[in-house]
């Protein structure tokens, strides 16, 4: 049986968007909103996160097989491009993937909602 991994979006990968055909297979678990400790950046395609802000998130959780995942994180570029780190939700543990905080510099605020 594979394992699941539960997987916060917040940008391109949540419903609606263009790359939410990368999660169509993946359970919705729910919606979630993050404490307010990061900060949301407009990458003109797509938004990152950085820690380290004031402003909560707002996103769409999965669960997501390894295939899945990996998927993701070839997305993602990870780990050269975004990281990942785990964050505490009403759902359980889930992923999340950021950016090193200088690759925000300069980049316009956005206050924790893509859509």
């Amino acid at each position: 049986m594979a394992r699941l991994h539960r997987v916060f979006v917040y940008g391109t990968l949540m419903r609606g968007q263009r790359n939410s055909h990368f999660l169509e297979d993946a359970e919705f678990i729910g919606n979630f909103v993050t404490a307010k400790k990061y900060s949301m950046y407009d990458f003109a395609d797509y938004p990152a996160v950085c820690l380290n802000g004031r402003h909560a998130i707002q996103g769409e959780i999965y669960a997501v097989t390894d295939r899945q995942f990996q998927r993701l994180d070839d997305l993602e570029w990870y780990p050269n491009y975004y990281q990942r780190i785990e964050i505490s939700t009403d759902f359980g543990q889930a992923w999340m993937y950021i950016v090193q905080r200088g690759l925000c510099r300069g980049r316009k605020k956005i206050p924790g909602r893509w859509r």
